[in-house]
């Protein structure tokens, strides 16, 4: 028997009232997605409707516009998102600016492109090429690129950051001490990586929380560890924790029930 338009308009109607209960269901997500990229945020799953696609990634670059040497190099940023700090550091060719010298920091306010300018290190004076980094130590955001110390006019393009296939670090709370501890089990983490671990209220995805230690990860992949849950976190009836890779900018979050389980 053919369906017939007062059935199919009734199954239309059910699907778009429902539509809205699946959207406003975030809790019935196990865990959320962090950074597939490094330097590249992506929206957990509970941020969108199932019934629409995520959105697309954006890609912070930057690029050297001028340099007076041994003094200072200006840059000329794109794609950074809004309202978000970003730690500046230098260091010797090849090495991405990867644990650098600290030479300031630049809010990105409206995000998108701005110019800005910083003073090269004294450590410094002297190199043939030196490497620049910009990297948020909350977002997880970061660029970074390279430059000849030599007055000159000539801009020096972007470097993208490089794209690993498949690569989406997500870790699951497997079990939990009131008030004392939580275990996770990760899946998918980056190789030799040393990742930040911080706790703080439901709802900040652990950004700017208190520290609860570190951990390496050793092979990858998947790995448990278990994290004392800070004093001042103790009577907390929800927590959420980050594990963050101050190099790599590699980061994930869950969050947990501060009660006994399984």
């Amino acid at each position: 028997m053919k369906p017939t338009f007062a059935v199919l308009l009734s199954l239309v109607l059910m699907v778009t009232l429902a539509s809205p209960a699946l959207a406003a269901n975030p809790g019935a997500m196990a865990s959320q997605l962090s950074s597939p990229l490094p330097g590249v945020k992506s929206i957990p799953p509970s941020e969108f409707s199932p019934l629409n696609s995520p959105p697309a990634i954006v890609i912070p670059t930057f690029t050297i516009t001028t340099v007076v040497t041994n003094t200072s190099v200006s840059v000329l940023t794109a794609n950074f998102p809004a309202s978000d700090t970003f730690n500046v550091t230098m260091g010797t060719f090849g090495t991405k600016g990867v644990g650098g010298i600290l030479v300031g920091a630049v809010n990105s306010g409206a995000g998108g492109s701005f110019a800005t300018a910083f003073s090269i290190p004294a450590a410094l004076a002297g190199s043939y090429r030196i490497a620049i980094r910009l990297q948020s130590p909350t977002s997880g955001y970061y660029s970074y690129n390279w430059f000849y110390n030599n007055t000159s006019g000539a801009p020096i393009p972007p470097i993208p950051v490089p794209v690993p296939v498949g690569t989406i670090p997500t870790f699951s709370i497997t079990a939990v001490v009131t008030n004392t501890s939580v275990t996770i089990l990760t899946a998918n983490f980056p190789v030799s990586d040393t990742f930040n671990v911080t706790m703080g209220a439901y709802g900040t995805k652990g950004v700017g929380g208190l520290s609860a230690g570190t951990v390496s990860s050793g092979a990858g992949g998947s790995f448990a560890a278990t994290f004392s849950i800070p004093a001042a976190l103790a009577g907390s009836y929800r927590i959420a924790i980050r594990l963050q890779s101050p190099t790599s900018g590699y980061y994930s979050y869950n969050w947990f029930y501060n009660s006994n389980a399984p």
